[in-house]
């Protein structure tokens, strides 16, 4: 594996709270902004960052994730909220646009961003997930009262664990991921807890969302992204989108770049040797920042 450049923590006071993240700094290199997927944390970027020297790679974790804030006890984690918390980051970074680099979750975000602030995104990498998860306007009710249930239950108590080891078995057993893959993860998502270890993330983020946005609406988001896409997918079916809605993304992706891979969910830290030169090149190529502009 290449030796990558150090990354430095950062911690970013924005407008939506503080965040935390990675940051692979190249001066004048095309400015990448990476966003991990649910209960990962910026860690998930570090195999890539390894295959990526050519850019300004700086990977956030999502706030309730990694070493970010958790939202206060009385907010949710709404997906479009996470849209904010963009916008906030690059208005403290003081970037004009960057290109986005987003795997899952963060896949979803980056595409429903590009859709909103299209004079922010150069280009967007799409990992295993091509837009917003989306459903049947006639699952809303159900949803709804799925959601107030379980918010009346008492969260859990905090899983604690007697080693980082114990917790890549449990997140392994979860997952499917590769050992080395979830100890990436498991040792930024980790604290130390007296004895034991516990996870940092926000117990929240396993609530039932009240509110999913219909296939209709996903369809116009991403119908409406004007940045160039490449998206890199596996080829098992996903658990949150069919093949026939992913079929219908890409075809309203019209400017769009799709490939298909076999792989894991995690591919991007399985073989990011495999997608590095993918994306390195498709990313510069739709870079058109003067050194100046970088400088």
């Amino acid at each position: 594996m290449p030796t990558c450049r150090p990354a430095r923590e950062l911690t970013l006071a924005t407008s939506q709270g503080r965040l935390a993240g990675l940051q692979w700094h190249s001066a004048g290199a095309p400015r990448v902004l990476c966003l991990h997927g649910w209960l990962d944390n910026a860690a998930s970027f570090i195999p890539l960052a390894a295959h990526l020297e050519s850019l300004d790679l700086l990977a956030i974790d999502l706030p309730g994730h990694g070493h970010s804030e958790h939202r206060h006890p009385t907010s949710r984690y709404h997906f479009m909220d996470y849209l904010f918390n963009v916008d906030a980051v690059l208005d403290e970074l003081g970037w004009h646009d960057c290109h986005l680099l987003g795997h899952s979750l963060g896949a979803a975000i980056s595409a429903a961003y590009a859709a909103g602030a299209p004079e922010r995104v150069r280009s967007i990498v799409l990992l295993d997930t091509l837009g917003p998860v989306s459903v049947d306007a006639d699952t809303t009710t159900e949803r709804l009262r799925r959601s107030l249930v379980k918010n009346r239950r008492r969260a859990r108590e905090t899983r604690r664990f007697e080693s980082v080891d114990e917790m890549v078995k449990a997140r392994r057993l979860v997952s499917g991921m590769a050992e080395d893959s979830a100890r990436l993860i498991c040792e930024r998502g980790s604290r130390k807890a007296g004895e034991h270890f516990e996870w940092r993330s926000d117990p929240a983020l396993n609530w039932v969302s009240s509110l999913v946005m219909t296939d209709e609406q996903a369809l116009d988001l991403v119908s409406h992204i004007s940045a160039p896409i490449l998206s890199l997918t596996t080829t098992p079916d996903s658990p949150w989108a069919s093949r026939e809605k992913m079929q219908k993304c890409q075809r309203a992706m019209a400017q769009g770049r799709h490939e298909t891979l076999e792989g894991h969910h995690h591919f991007h830290m399985d073989v990011p040797g495999k997608i590095a030169k993918t994306i390195g090149e498709f990313i510069i190529e739709h870079d058109q920042t003067t050194d100046q502009e970088h400088s």
